[in-house]
């Protein structure tokens, strides 16, 4: 039980997290989506 509440905390931790992509604890770098940018608008 103690794990099942633990698996299903982790799940909604992540979910939170992932809402806000390039701020919080689990970030994710913008630069290859500027880089993409810049290659089409060339």
């Amino acid at each position: 039980m103690l794990v099942s509440a633990f698996a299903v905390t982790g799940a909604i931790f992540l979910i939170l997290e992932m809402d806000r992509p390039f701020g919080g604890v689990v970030q994710v770098s913008n630069e290859p989506l500027a880089r993409a940018l810049d290659q089409m608008r060339q």
